[in-house]
């Protein structure tokens, strides 16, 4: 069952109940409020005929004349004694008789529901002084309030139906206007689903109820997967053009091993070394790209206490020795401590430093300080890597986290960087909750920013 046909249905079960509850209310209501004025209206005339006759003279048939005269239209006057032995009876209606004679000592009513109808009856005693004589009952056929019932409860039945029927219709009606929104969403979907393009709703700015957020949010879904899918294809376009090289170089020397074989020396040393370089050039890229991977894919990071000015110092020290360059920690404290993952953050160091070292034939700064962010205002620490080497072009700048972007590719065989570390970078920061920023200069150098907050 489609959701309009549920609403439809629910509303119309729902304003089924209601109407059930009401009417039950109305009728119960109707029938003891005119039950009680017909009650209280043959009280009155059994004091009134009593307060116009003797007791005694009523109770020894004296005033039937009087009786005949406060006798109801469908209805009967019956005197008994102080035991219940009936004593006289007038009446117009022989089928009120079935009612069973009881005396009383106070005034009572009883409301009989019998085969021939509904049949009210009154009691009250007939005392003279404080002695209680006898019981004069007067008792009511109610013909007219069955009437008035049943043309109660026709209304109610027509009432009630020509809601429910007008509640299901509008039912469906309504719902279909509420639901066209996801309509036409469902529709766009198996449009996207068959032609894999990607679509919008169109949204009514009129309206900012939960279906134009829900629809909002679908348009926001479809830009981001439209824009995951493009830079997919551009990661896979560019990740296949950057093996391509290697691979070119690979085939090219393999070619020439394979042709001249061993014959040339020379040629063959210089074959089997291109090969290594660029097989260990592909090493390296592939391991870039798992490590892109898996920054990109891991929704948070095992943290732990490290104390950054040491942590700092051995990588530095590390690299120092690899590369034999000029390489200095400088920082604000003797002791920073900043709750971080030490793998991630030794791979974001060993990347920005990498990077200077790679663009830089000066000395390489690496300062750690405690800083207050200037937009969030979060405390927290700063690590700063600054080079003064060939620096970034200023129109370049914003492109320095795309993957495989470099600033010279006609450096990168040289300089051996596969264009992947800033973007691993930018995710490592990116998990550890923080923020990356570069300032560059042509020609004079390139700061490196990154603030990592405390939790």
């Amino acid at each position: 069952m489609s959701i309009k046909r549920k609403i439809a249905l629910l509303t119309t079960l729902w304003l089924v109940g209601i109407l059930l509850a009401v009417n039950l209310t109305v009728y119960y209501a109707f029938l003891r409020i005119t039950t009680d004025n017909e009650r209280d209206l043959l009280l009155h005339r059994a004091h009134t005929l009593l307060d116009k006759a003797q007791p005694t003279d009523i109770l020894q048939g004296k005033n039937t004349d009087l009786l005949q005269i406060y006798l109801p239209d469908q209805g009967m006057i019956r005197l008994l004694d102080p035991h219940g032995k009936i004593l006289q009876t007038i009446d117009n209606d022989n089928e009120i008789l079935q009612i069973a004679p009881e005396p009383v000592t106070s005034d009572q009513s009883e409301l009989y529901r019998k085969s021939v109808g509904n049949i009210l009856v009154v009691r009250t005693p007939i005392v003279s002084g404080s002695q209680v004589l006898g019981t004069m009952e007067i008792a009511e056929k109610l013909d007219v309030l069955e009437d008035h019932i049943n043309i109660l409860i026709s209304i109610l039945t027509l009432c009630s139906l020509g809601a429910i029927g007008m509640s299901l219709i509008g039912g469906l009606y309504l719902s279909k206007w509420i639901l066209r929104p996801i309509s036409g969403m469902v529709h766009i979907m198996e449009e996207i689903e068959q032609s894999l393009v990607y679509r919008k709703i169109p949204l009514n700015d009129g309206s900012k109820d939960e279906l134009h957020a829900m629809a909002s949010t679908f348009n926001r879904m479809m830009s981001r997967l439209e824009d995951n899918f493009i830079r997919q294809q551009q990661f896979i376009s560019d990740a296949s053009h950057e093996l391509k090289t290697p691979l070119t170089v690979i085939e090219g020397y393999a070619n020439m091993l394979r042709r001249w074989g061993l014959k040339d020396e020379e040629n063959g040393r210089v074959a089997v070394d291109a090969i290594y370089s660029e097989a260990l050039r592909m090493k390296q890229m592939t391991e870039h790209l798992l490590d892109l991977a898996s920054t990109e894919n891991k929704p948070e990071l095992a943290m732990e206490p490290i104390e950054l000015v040491s942590f700092s110092a051995n990588t530095v020290d590390m690299l120092r020795k690899l590369y034999h360059r000029e390489m200095k920690v400088i920082s604000t404290h003797d002791t920073l401590l900043l709750n971080a993952n030490p793998g991630t953050m030794n791979q974001l160091l060993h990347i920005l430093l990498d990077n200077a070292l790679k663009y830089s034939k000066d000395s390489i700064e690496l300062i750690l300080s405690e800083k207050t962010h200037s937009v969030t205002h979060q405390e927290g620490i700063e690590i700063r890597v600054k080079d003064k080497g060939i620096g970034i072009p200023e129109d370049e700048l914003h492109r320095v986290f795309e993957r495989f972007y470099r600033v010279d590719p006609s450096r990168h065989r040289k300089t051996g960087g596969s264009g992947l570390g800033l973007s691993i970078a930018r995710n490592i920061v990116r998990l550890h909750g923080g923020t990356i920023d570069i300032e560059s200069k042509e020609h004079e150098g390139t700061e490196v920013t990154v603030f990592i907050p405390y939790p």
